[in-house]
């Protein structure tokens, strides 16, 4: 798998294993966004820093080659309309990440549920239901997980079923 076999201007699920074996829905959970093949993407994720998170947002041309990477899984397209409401819906909730409840997982789907609500009534992600996305990609980590703590390359790249894609 390589930059070259990812969708322009889609968006992707990232999961990381987070131990060896893994446990089952135990990841680190982050968002892509594949521009192309030339500029490659932005990596959106918070990550847990001595008891709190921080925002981890980032270009990358390199996301094939991320340590523990589980695989991408595709959960939309981004139309022209859309593109340059990514990253701010991505930022959405920065300055707000050192409450109690969250988690990679939570922030992921918390910016989630804005992207399937957007303010022109055009949604972004097409799933009707995020619990029932949630599941599809925890099942698709699952089944990929031992060949990530394997290093088994390269990292495999899904899609959703339930996603209109």
């Amino acid at each position: 798998m390589s930059l070259e076999t990812l969708d322009t201007n889609s968006l992707y699920v990232l999961l990381f294993i987070r131990d060896h074996p893994p446990k089952p829905n135990d990841f680190h959970w982050a968002y892509y966004f594949h521009r192309d093949t030339k500029r490659g993407g932005t990596k959106y994720h918070v990550r847990g820093v001595g008891g709190g998170w921080i925002p981890a947002h980032e270009d990358t041309h390199a996301v094939m080659k991320e340590f523990l990477l589980v695989g991408l899984f595709k959960i939309a397209d981004i139309s022209p309309k859309h593109e340059e409401k990514i990253d701010p819906i991505m930022r959405t909730f920065d300055g707000q990440l050192n409450r109690p409840e969250i988690t990679c997982r939570v922030w992921l789907l918390w910016v989630l549920d804005i992207l399937q609500h957007t303010d022109d009534g055009d949604r972004i992600v097409k799933c009707d239901t995020l619990n029932d996305l949630e599941a599809e990609i925890k099942d698709w980590g699952n089944q990929h997980a031992m060949s990530a703590a394997n290093n088994v390359q390269p990292r495999p790249a899904g899609a959703s079923l339930i996603c209109g894609l």
